[in-house]
């Protein structure tokens, strides 16, 4: 398959997945976003060169994603809605966020070389997504800010501005070997 055919079913994906897990949630489904993510890996990772790689990474993404919103909850930044939960208790992040983050990993395999372009442009995406992501769960129900909310989504957003191209660094050193030996063979 041709990669601008595979970077568009996987942006698909990406969306797909990013929108069941809103939807789960909103709906008293927050499995749901996991349950599609299975499904993307399912149909995606046969065409993904790097296979190990890129389950790694996404494995990485997850656990600090998981580690950095139970932080948001701990520090009472954001609280989360618990009709939106599944089985993790209210002191850590809820399976549809950690859901968003598998799915950022793993879509930073296809991701990574737009994003390493300019680690600025990266910080500016995390921002612009943190007032996506976290502004729309707010706006929909699905999680309170706190402190007043703006204070509360610009903290998450000054976060993401680091935490977007320290996890394009990591795409980079898993993912650039594969660029380099394609080069090396053409």
């Amino acid at each position: 398959m041709q990669t601008a055919t595979i970077f568009k079913l996987n942006t698909i994906g990406f969306i797909a997945t990013s929108i069941s897990c809103y939807q789960g949630a909103l709906r008293g489904m927050p499995w749901l976003g996991l349950a599609v993510f299975t499904l993307l890996m399912v149909i995606f990772l046969p065409f993904t060169d790097m296979k190990k790689e890129r389950i790694l990474l996404t494995i990485i993404v997850g656990v600090i994603g998981f580690l950095l919103d139970s932080i948001l909850i701990l520090f009472d930044i954001y609280t989360v809605n618990i009709d939106t939960r599944w089985l993790l208790p209210a002191s850590l992040c809820p399976e549809w966020i950690l859901a968003l983050w598998l799915n950022f990993g793993f879509m930073l395999y296809i991701y990574w070389l737009i994003l390493r372009r300019s680690y600025v442009v990266s910080g500016v995406i995390g921002i612009i997504f943190a007032f996506i992501i976290y502004g729309n769960a707010h706006w929909n129900g699905l999680l309170k800010l706190h402190r007043p909310a703006l204070v509360s989504i610009l903290i998450i957003a000054v976060i993401w501005a680091v935490l977007i191209p320290v996890l394009t660094m990591f795409a980079i050193k898993f993912f650039s070997r594969e660029v380099h030996h394609a080069t090396q063979t053409k």
